[in-house]
């Protein structure tokens, strides 16, 4: 089970009408494996965890199970795996196609693993495939309030804040911006004081100020000092 659900390139050869004849395959060690449906057994969804976030920390073991509860009360089988969230292979792969139409949990789901998946790489959240709703529900639903958060999948550490509204803030990608723009060659001077989410930082003889994802942050605000150009 644990090759089928954290190997590589797993697929499924699946046909409602012929269902005992479909097989999954994926890659084991560099080989090809085929497995038929009929003999992957079903997951005990009842012996696992939910996925929970602790102090708006959201922190999963890599290459584990979870379990997750749909909005109808279904309980379904979730594994994570290098930042990856989302339905177990051995089991959604045996399923019916995903119907993206109306409360569909296979779809509800989808756009949760999408979600927490895209959270849990480092990436952006973008409005234009899942709404600031969408985003806060799912965050609401995993014990994520608004304010700052961090996510870690077995991909790394990553830091957000999550505004009322559901739209997100990579903290670790705005950070890494205002450290790597040289202030003063763009009319501040040395010693020129940000406040970054309540903590300030003055310009170094260099140019730049240095921020940590690791500091305490206060505020949801970033203040730039006044210049002159």
């Amino acid at each position: 089970m644990d090759a089928i659900n954290f190997g590589e390139h797993v697929s499924c050869g699946y046909k409602s009408d012929f269902k005992e004849y479909g097989v999954i395959s994926f890659d084991l060690n560099g080989s090809r494996q085929v497995v038929p449906n009929y003999a992957v057994p079903k997951m005990n969804t009842s012996t696992m965890s939910g996925i929970c976030a602790a102090n708006n920390s959201l922190v999963l073991s890599n290459n584990s199970y979870y379990s997750w509860t749909t909005s109808s009360g279904g309980k379904y089988t979730w594994t994570v795996n290098n930042g990856r969230i989302g339905w177990a292979a051995s089991e959604s792969l045996l399923a019916e196609n995903t119907n993206q139409k109306g409360t569909n949990y296979k779809w509800e789901m989808c756009k949760a693993s999408n979600i927490l998946s895209d959270l849990a790489q480092g990436k952006s959240v973008w409005g234009y495939l899942y709404s600031n709703e969408e985003v806060l529900s799912v965050c609401e639903k995993v014990g994520i309030s608004p304010g700052f958060f961090s996510i870690d999948a077995g991909a790394g550490k990553y830091t957000y804040l999550l505004q009322e509204s559901g739209k997100t803030i990579n903290v670790d990608a705005k950070i890494k911006q205002l450290n790597d723009i040289n202030w003063i060659e763009i009319g501040y001077k040395e010693g020129d004081t940000f406040s970054v989410y309540g903590k300030e930082y003055a310009i170094d003889s260099s140019g730049h100020i240095n921020v940590s994802a690791e500091d305490e942050f206060t505020s949801t605000e970033i203040k730039y000092p006044s210049r002159s150009i």
